[in-house]
Parts: structure tokens; sequence; C-alpha cells
């Protein structure tokens, strides 16, 4: 192939992308009312160059979604190879998505969806999928189903807040904050009984 034009191609890519952030950021536009017109506009391309790159916009998001994820998923798993705890891995994890807040911080105020943070789970779990879910402590495999659907949603709120709030706390903190999530008060669980 010729290196030239797989370097155009990668810098059209990042001008469609990038246009599509500043159409959504500056017009204050979800997804759904972003139009391939704007982008073009936005980027300096035509439509046959965009549409060489993508189907629609949604389809450009879904990408940068995955590429996103596979960043998350190459994070935790470099560590877990490595042969490094849990915790490490998270934290890991936790400093890619603060070495791109900017993205993160866009797309945890412009979308509600656990999209990034669900292809990273899905990829993940095909990474586990060996294991058995007596390993985790669960009785059945779905309880272990619900733990991870629960674990998903409740890491995404988390990750939200944490990025929406300026990333306050240090990966390591948050990773703290993580595993207390994990060994909580039980008193809570059993709170109000006695005051009812």
């Amino acid at each position: 192939m010729n290196t030239r034009n797989n370097k155009r191609a990668r810098d059209t890519n990042e001008k469609i992308v990038r246009a599509m952030f500043r159409v959504m950021t500056m017009k204050n536009k979800p997804l759904s009312r972003v139009t391939v017109r704007e982008i073009c506009e936005e980027a300096g391309i035509n439509r046959s160059s965009f549409y060489s790159h993508y189907q629609d916009v949604f389809d450009v998001m879904e990408r940068v979604e995955a590429t996103m994820a596979k960043g998350l998923t190459e994070a935790f798993i470099e560590k877990l190879d490595h042969g490094s705890g849990i915790g490490e891995c998270f934290e890991a994890l936790f400093d890619y998505i603060e070495k791109n807040r900017g993205f993160y911080s866009f797309y945890f105020t412009e979308t509600d969806r656990t999209g990034v943070i669900g292809v990273a789970w899905e990829l993940l779990q095909d990474r586990m999928q060996h294991l058995d879910y007596r390993e985790f402590g669960f009785q059945t495999e779905e309880e272990m189903q619900y733990h991870s659907e629960f674990f998903l949603f409740g890491m995404t709120a988390m990750l939200r807040h944490w990025v929406t709030g300026g990333c306050r706390e240090t990966p390591q903190e948050l990773c703290k904050i993580l595993s207390r999530q994990y060994s909580p008060n039980m008193q809570v669980f059993f709170w109000g009984q006695e005051q009812l």
C-alpha cells in the first residue's frame, strides 16, 4: 500500500472525528441531530471523502467508542499480563481515562450510554471466559451475571461522576474508592429497620 495515501486517509479520518465533536459542542447538538453535511463543512472535506470512511454519523461514534474501548482494555490487560493485581489494573484503566479526559468529558456529558465502558467490559469478559463463577465467590452463573450488570452500570456512573467533576481524585485515589465499594459497611443495608 502507498504510505502517503495511508497518511492521507488517517488525516481525513481524524478531521472527520474532530469535526463531528466540534459540531456537537459548538452547536450544542446531540449526535442524532448532527448531519454529514455539517461534519464535511467543519472538516473542509467533501461528502464522498466522508462516505469513503464512514456510513453515517452514528458509524463515526461507534468506531470512536470501539477505539477508546480498545485502549481502555489494553491498559487493563497489559497490567494483568505482567502479573499486576486487580487494583493496579484498574489504576491503569483510570489513568488511561484521565489522559484522554477531553474525549471522556465530552462523551460522558453528551451521552448517557455505557458504550465505551460496555465495549471494554465485553472485551474483558471475553478474556476471562475460562474462569469459573465459583472462583469469584458466586453461587451460580446467573448471580455472576447480575453482578456483571451491576458493575458495568455502577462503573460507568462512577467514571461519569469522576470525569465530569474534573478528575479531582488521582487514579490511585479512585482505585481506593472502588475497592471500598467491595467492602462497604454492611450496616448501610440494614439502616432504617430500627428507625422505622
